[in-house]
């Protein structure tokens, strides 16, 4: 039987990610090419589609009267594709975290390391909005019912 995602399933590879990252850009980020705004959109894309996919689960699950009708697997993929999503997230969320500490204390001084700072910061807020609408996927899939007499 699948749990629900837990702090713990998400903080774990958050801490893992970001100490390896925050290791291998202390040896290497001089070498490293600049990173590019564009590297956030497929994840704010990804938070969008998994959104409005949120939005159609939790709508079949409920029995909305304007909601298209979904296969009980069609709604376990999606329950499991949000948990997946989410400690993605989390892992992406650690790497771009790492990028942040690591270019803080030297982003006054090199207009690379403070471009690259702020692309950490955009990483940052879309895997936020990542995590947030793979939870909600995950979540989508409960039937507020269940349970019930």
């Amino acid at each position: 039987m699948m749990r629900r995602t837990s702090l713990t399933d998400l903080l774990i590879p958050f801490v893992l990610a970001a100490v390896l990252v925050y290791s291998l850009l202390r040896i290497g980020y001089e070498s490293l090419p600049p990173f590019e705004w564009y590297s956030a959109l497929p994840v704010a894309a990804l938070a969008v589609a998994e959104l409005v996919m949120a939005r159609r689960v939790r709508a079949a699950v409920r029995h909305q009267p304007q909601a298209k009708p979904m296969t009980a697997l069609a709604i376990a993929r999606a329950v499991a594709l949000g948990k997946a999503t989410a400690l993605v997230a989390a892992l992406v969320a650690g790497a771009a975290g790492a990028l942040v500490l690591r270019l803080l204390p030297s982003s006054g001084q090199d207009n690379t390391a403070g471009q690259d700072l702020r692309i950490g910061y955009l990483l940052l807020a879309v895997t936020a909005a990542l995590l947030v609408a793979g939870l909600a996927l995950e979540r989508a899939g409960i039937d507020p019912r269940h349970g019930r007499d």
